[in-house]
């Protein structure tokens, strides 16, 4: 069974600007990189300030660069809009480092997030899953991301030793932290909106880091972590919890949106409501179909080539996922959702040595949650034009009003 959204084929390539943060809320981005997969070598372009970079749109260039960790640096920023000095976490935070640091950071974590640890997290999400859905039961129409704010904190609350009366108002600034929601808010608001959101998100884990926090919790295990980095100066603990709860935010949540966008079609939700259960065909045609993230950001250590571009020691490379993860070069019908897709080698979670530590609890996480939809939800349809994130860097949907008839 194969699907093509409404849209998803668009000829609109009026600007080849892939910067531009406003547009992301408005505009289907696919046909711009689809354009720009047909040019020759990497897209050069300058961001508003000024600062030269590099896109790397296909599918083997975006490979080749989150590969090589020598050649293509993170420890200085993983989001296009960071930029100067770097990120504040650079070269601290398990994002922003390389080995042989980033091994010694990550494997403070790895334990907790293993396939089988991720089986013994399994039967807490769903119960905790469920009383999400039993609270917004019976409601005929309702904005599904303001009625699902702490979705992803019942997948990852306990893992990060978060208390649950914390949930709510960590699950609201995570998602304000994402970007900007309103395209006529100023950019002063905007900025004031962000910082207001990452301050509380570093109170809340601040607070947690200092309760002495469960040892098999990912805030546990940052003490530990911290003491693989030489930084006095900075809370190097704070800065690894706060790179998890940032991490794990938009894959899951984000994912199950735009699923649920395209569930909205008649002949995909016939499709998914005949399964007995998730498979993870599914789950990873989910992902390549909503890549989260849109692009990752390194930074060229030495002289390269890559796509026939050569890219001088210092430049800025951004990665574009979501671009290679419609790639026709390597995906047949890129552009159709094609819920049993085998083989898919899908780049949502990244690769090498970068690749998503969470990618076993994200994918149990939606799992989780799509059985639980089939369970609970007789039909469902939009009531509504949802509303997009204003971000280059995350494909994030956040208002989702749907009309749902329950079981």
């Amino acid at each position: 069974m194969r699907l093509s959204p409404k849209g998803s084929e668009s000829s609109d390539m009026t600007s080849s600007d892939i910067y531009e943060e406003s547009q992301y809320g408005v505009r289907d981005m696919h046909p711009v990189w689809r354009q720009l997969r047909g040019r020759d070598g990497l897209h050069r372009q300058q961001t508003p300030d000024g600062q030269d970079f590099f896109s790397a749109m296909r599918y083997a260039e975006v490979r080749e660069v989150l590969n090589d960790h020598k050649t293509f640096s993170s420890a200085y920023s993983t989001m296009l809009t960071v930029r100067g000095d770097g990120d504040v976490a650079a070269g601290a935070a398990i994002h922003l480092t390389d080995p042989p640091l980033h091994s010694d950071i990550k494997r403070n974590f790895t334990p907790l997030m293993t396939r089988q640890a991720t089986l013994r997290l399994q039967e807490g999400i769903r119960a905790r899953m469920s009383e999400l859905f039993d609270a917004v039961r019976g409601r005929e129409t309702f904005d599904f991301c303001d009625a699902m704010l702490t979705l992803p904190m019942t997948i990852t609350g306990e893992l990060m030793g978060i208390p649950q009366e914390e949930w709510t108002v960590t699950g609201r600034a995570t998602v304000q932290a994402m970007g900007g929601v309103d395209p006529d808010v100023s950019e002063y608001q905007r900025r004031f909106q962000l910082f207001e959101a990452h301050t509380t998100i570093m109170s809340v884990l601040g607070e947690v880091l200092e309760s002495d926090p469960p040892a098999d919790s990912v805030s546990g295990r940052c003490p530990a972590a911290a003491h693989a980095v030489p930084d006095d100066g900075r809370n190097v603990s704070l800065l690894n919890a706060y790179a998890f709860l940032m991490g794990a935010n938009p894959t899951v949540p984000q994912t199950i949106n735009q699923t649920l966008l395209l569930l909205a079609d008649d002949d995909l939700w016939s499709w998914f409501m005949r399964q007995e259960e998730t498979d993870q065909r599914f789950i990873d045609e989910a992902l390549r179909w909503a890549s989260p993230v849109n692009h990752v950001l390194r930074r060229a250590t030495v002289d390269t080539t890559i796509g026939g571009t050569d890219v001088p020691a210092g430049s800025l490379v951004a990665a574009w996922i979501a671009s290679a993860n419609r790639d026709e070069e390597v995906f047949e019908d890129a552009y159709r959702f094609v819920p049993d897709r085998s083989p898919n080698q899908h780049l949502a979670f990244g690769l090498g040595v970068h690749r998503c530590i969470g990618q076993h609890v994200a994918s149990a996480g939606i799992k989780q949650f799509l059985d639980l939809w089939r369970q609970n939800v007789r039909s469902m349809r939009l009531d509504g034009d949802p509303k997009h994130l204003i971000s280059n860097f995350l494909n994030g949907v956040v208002s989702l009003p749907l009309a749902v008839t329950w079981k």
